[in-house]
């Protein structure tokens, strides 16, 4: 598994938000280093800084460390960091599914085309979607839902995996999540819930 330019990834670092992980995309890469855009503007991160990097591919999560070469000021959206020296697959899509129908948003990596989706199944790797046709394969996203306990989810960030047309308008979409470890637990703990009362995806 290999990294190549425009891939999203995603990045954290605990003196980053609080280790919230963050989307970016990869701009370049050289044997020195990987040149990263990340689409947010009011943040700073320091040369030096340690961040750990996930990836992804249809089958699993991986990630590697990695370390600032420069510094991300507040106006500035790329950042050189080091190459890795050694991946880390995280998980398997091993997640139990629950059937669901939720309304929600979907929009693209840097927040705009906004629109109305519904999510058909969910688990705290992934979900389908229902959604207008028009975005392709690979193709970063967010999402924002609330759970049926009221739990708001907003800029659940993914990737689509795969897509299968339903009709001329629309298209069922597999997307696979990027979540920080509190918002996982949020859905473990919701589709566990589910999973009690005999909701699940076969």
């Amino acid at each position: 598994m290999g990294l190549k330019t425009q891939q999203g990834i995603v990045i954290y670092s605990d003196k980053i938000l609080n280790g919230e992980k963050l989307q970016a995309l990869i701009q370049k890469i050289t044997p020195e280093c990987i040149t990263i855009y990340i689409p947010i503007n009011n943040i700073i991160i320091e040369k030096n800084t340690i961040l750990f990097i996930n990836f992804w591919d249809d089958q699993a999560t991986y990630e590697f460390k990695s370390v600032a070469l420069n510094s991300k000021q507040n106006k500035e959206n790329l950042l050189d960091i080091s190459r890795p020296t050694t991946l880390k697959k995280i998980f398997n899509r091993s997640f139990p599914r629950i059937n669901a129908k939720i309304t929600a948003a979907i929009y693209d990596f840097e927040g705009i085309n906004r629109t109305q989706c519904i999510i058909a199944d969910l688990s705290a790797g992934g979900a389908m979607v229902t959604a207008k046709i028009g975005r392709k394969q690979g193709d970063l996203v967010k999402l924002a839902f609330s759970l049926p306990n009221e739990k708001l989810m907003e800029d659940v960030p993914g990737k689509i995996v795969w897509i299968k047309p339903e009709d001329r308008s629309f298209s069922n979409y597999g997307i696979q999540f990027q979540l920080s470890e509190i918002r996982r637990k949020i859905l473990i703990k919701f589709i566990n819930e589910e999973l009690k009362k005999g909701n699940r995806k076969e």
